[in-house]
């Protein structure tokens, strides 16, 4: 094969020229060189003649006499697969559905940049090798042109048309007949914007004249053709670059999401399929053959997405910006991983010894830095208090499962002694953690869906059994494997740790992956899809509301009466005048007691419909009434008194109780991946013959993910600073001190400029403030009289003139704490702009 250097020399300028003109354009754009009108005209020019032409030239100059079909048809069902993958998922996590949107993301998710990008760098690896490797993309291209994009582009006019219809709805006397010629016209016109879209036209027009010229275009045609498409690929950058100015601010927090799972899918996913199904297909006539043809669909599958996209989001209006901003970013995400491809694919010295040395090395030094991230992260949730609440104390057994691998591999390469109790000892650790894991990551995912569909007393009757399941499994495989396959092992400095057992363990890591993921990956949907249709019937809850309030105006009370008769207020007409045995009044009257029951209005507004990630009890609808209902409630009485002390839940900023679900999800996202590429490589390792330099990058890339996860987290959970400073300070003053107490400077010691505001706030205003805002609360048995919250004091100061802002407000009430006028009720905290619950000194 071609040497490594000179794949390098070769695949540096490909890349460089694809990033100079992104950024011309961009530049161009931001200086504005170019107009909006003008980059339009840019865009009708090539997608109405350079890439009408280049398509055209690419398919009736193909000779299709010496072609391997089977690699082909390979490449067809993986991309089919991922195509229709994502179509599928994009209708079910969407609401509404858009048929559009569904249409762009599966085209991007399979339509790699093969003539602009792909072709020079195909060519400079292989032209020694397998030349011929370079027309495939030829071939290759029009799988998704032809085949895949119609499908995509039917979407996208289907969604166009019910975006039309939608605006121009019909009467409510419209006939069935003229709805169905509604239909019809419909049909119709989606069929001619198909047929007459340039690129569809060229493509049947393209493999048709293969077949009129015999893959020899006359000169003429071929002359004009040629000029214009060599002009697709500097314009279609060019234009890309131009399209990005304004937009790159746009991907952050939330909105990097989505962008990132479509990277991730076009960059990780595709090539991992393909790879497997030219694997399983057998294209080639021996095992290396067919080793260097999977290689090679990998590599394929590393190529980011064509500009193409891009004109047809442009084309349609659907998420321009989106596109344009996520493919340059996929652009660059993929030059790396396209370079270490290529390195890898030059290898020819593949010796499973020097492999596994090297990988255990680097599985060595990521384990130490995840081993680190693990107990960052446990501290931040103990000093932050999220260790105890759910979804966190989920999270925490998976950090905890995730410390257990790093530790594992750790002792994996640290003992010398291999063999005996020593050996079964760090087997046991290891395969404990890695499995426990995975299946803590799908429990994660369940637990998501359950606080939204169902409530907290729900996940918190599941957590033993999430328990037992996720040590309990994971430890029993373990064991099995030592009594069970010890003899017929494979030597432990010949192979993989994870595949330490050869087939077997790779069979039971596929089973569990793959349940795993399938798990994850449903429960993510169906917890989009109700956090969607909560969002949706926010405001059915809102009117209810409204009506019930309005009702309550004009419709007596229903209660019972003095001699145990239900009342005339009583909203069921069937218990009107009949006996009442429940002293209270709204508890028995109002009940239905026929098979239509009236639903509390509690229940209808917290239900799964409305938002049950605000309810702490079940929904009476799933069954969870009279005793079990109080079941429930001491359930939840007892959970919020372990994770709460006696004042914060009336003290600590609602954000300190948010069970962060956005980034729960973006870490089942990160983690799917993860067990992506295991189970990827898993089944790899179960059907490989021959081991390939792909393989190995493939292995690095599984030890980065799987003992990497706590550097995920880490980055998703033990990064915010304004989070863990404050309780590392009160952690130290507690440490340092003896107990957790404010430290504050004698007056004498005080400056002239507080004890002025101190004097003048004692004389002129704590009265009034006093009266104005203090007032007693009640916390469990406790009342705490004259308090208010620091929020409240800070408002207040603004609106009698005492403070222009809430920053000079802030500097005002810390003049009054250290000069004793102020303080918090407990003597913990100094003043600060939140819900802390603070008092008057007696003055």
């Amino acid at each position: 094969m071609l040497h490594s250097s000179a794949a390098i020399e070769n695949l540096y300028p490909a890349l460089a020229q694809c990033f100079a003109i992104i950024t011309c354009g961009y530049f161009a754009g931001r200086v504005n060189l170019l107009s909006e009108t003008e980059a339009k005209g840019i865009n009708t020019f090539i997608g109405t003649f350079s890439l009408p032409s280049l398509i055209f030239m690419s398919l009736a100059k193909l000779d299709l006499s010496s072609v391997n079909w089977m690699f082909l048809l390979s490449i067809l069902i993986a991309k089919s697969v991922v195509f229709f993958a994502v179509i599928i998922i994009t209708l079910l996590v969407g609401r509404p559905v858009k048929l559009g949107r569904a249409g762009i993301f599966a085209i991007f998710c399979t339509q790699s940049n093969d003539f602009a990008i792909g072709y020079p760098i195909v060519a400079a690896l292989y032209k020694d090798s397998h030349p011929e490797y370079a027309s495939y993309l030829y071939l290759m291209a029009p799988i998704s042109l032809a085949i895949l994009n119609p499908i995509g582009f039917v979407l996208m006019e289907f969604g166009k048309q019910r975006n039309n219809e939608s605006l121009l709805s019909l009467n409510d006397a419209t006939s069935v007949e003229d709805s169905n010629k509604t239909k019809c016209k419909m049909f119709l016109s989606v069929t001619k914007s198909i047929f007459l879209n340039p690129v569809i036209a060229m493509t049947i027009l393209g493999i048709c004249g293969n077949f009129i010229f015999k893959h020899e275009v006359p000169s003429l045609l071929a002359g004009i053709l040629d000029v214009l498409s060599s002009a697709f690929s500097a314009s279609a950058l060019f234009l890309l670059g131009l399209r990005m100015v304004g937009k790159v601010h746009t991907l952050r927090g939330a909105t990097l999401v989505l962008p990132g799972i479509l990277i991730i899918v076009k960059l990780l996913v595709l090539p991992l399929v393909i790879r497997e199904v030219v694997s399983l297909v057998h294209v080639g006539s021996d095992s290396t053959e067919n080793s260097d043809w999977s290689t090679y669909g990998f590599f394929y599958g590393t190529f980011p997405a064509a500009p193409t996209v891009f004109f047809f989001a442009t084309q349609y209006n659907l998420d321009v910006d989106l596109i344009a901003s996520t493919m340059v970013a996929c652009t660059f995400i993929s030059a790396p991983l396209m370079f270490v491809s290529a390195k890898m694919i030059t290898l020819t010295n593949t010796d499973p010894a020097d492999y596994i040395s090297k990988l255990d090395g680097f599985t060595f030094d990521v384990s130490i830095g995840g081993l680190v991230a693990c107990v960052w992260v446990i501290f931040v949730f103990v000093i932050t208090k999220r260790i105890t609440r759910i979804p966190h104390r989920i999270t925490t057994y998976l950090i905890l499962s995730q410390l257990l691998s790093c530790l594992g591999a750790i002792l994996w390469n640290v003992l010398n002694q291999k063999e005996g109790w020593f050996g079964y000892l760090q087997f046991a650790i290891f395969t404990t953690g890695v499995y426990s894991s995975r299946i803590w990551t799908s429990f994660l995912g369940i637990v998501l869906l359950l606080l939204q569909s169902r409530s907290l007393c729900y996940v918190l009757k599941l957590q033993p059994l999430f328990i037992f399941i996720g040590w309990g499994l994971p430890i029993i495989l373990s064991v099995l494997f030592l009594l069970l396959d010890k003899e017929h092992s494979v030597a432990y400095d010949k192979r993989n740790p994870n595949f330490i057992y050869g087939a077997s363990q790779a069979v039971v890591a596929v089973s569990l992956l793959f349940s795993c993921f399938i798990m994850t990956v449903g429960c993510l949907i169906l917890h989009q899809r109700y956090n969607r249709r909560h969002l949706r019937y926010l405001d059915l809850a809102n009117d209810v509301g409204t009506i019930f309030e309005g009702a309550s105006e004009t419709t007596p009370p229903c209660n019972s009466t003095q001699d145990g008769v239900c009342g005339s207020g009583c909203g069921n007409n069937n218990n009107r005048g009949k006996p009442c045995n429940l002293p209270t009044i709204n508890e028995g009257c109002c009940e239905d007691t026929s098979e239509n029951q009236v639903v509390d209005i509690e229940d209808l507004l917290n239900s799964p419909l409305v938002g049950a990630t605000t309810s702490n009890l079940c929904p009476s609808q799933y069954g969870c009434q009279g005793p079990q209902r109080e079941q429930c409630r001491d359930l939840v009485d007892q959970y919020q008194q372990q994770t709460t002390d006696d004042l914060e839940l009336i003290e600590e900023e609602p954000e300190s109780h948010d069970p962060q679900i956005f980034k729960h999800v973006v870490l089942l996202i990160l983690l799917l991946c993860s067990m992506f590429v295991g189970l990827s490589l898993s089944i790899w390792t179960l059907v490989m013959e021959k081991m390939s330099g792909i393989y190995i990058e493939l292995s690095f890339l599984d030890a980065s993910l799987n003992f990497g996860q706590s550097i995920i987290v880490f980055a998703i959970f033990g990064t915010n600073t304004k989070e863990i400073a404050l309780p590392i300070l009160h952690f130290w003053k507690k440490l340092w001190f003896g107990a957790n107490k404010l430290n504050l400077p004698a007056w004498h010691e005080l400056s002239t400029e507080t004890k002025y505001i101190c004097d003048q706030f004692v004389t002129h205003h704590v009265s009034k403030c006093r009266q104005e805002i203090a007032k007693d609360k009640r916390w469990r048995i406790k009342v705490y009289k004259n308090v208010f919250s620091g929020r409240k004091f800070v408002d207040w100061l603004i609106e009698v003139g005492l403070a222009r802002d809430r920053t000079e407000a802030v500097n005002y009430a810390r003049h009054l704490i250290e000069g004793r006028v102020l303080k918090h009720i407990n003597g913990v905290y100094h003043f600060h702009d939140r819900n802390l619950l603070y008092k008057f000194n007696s003055v």
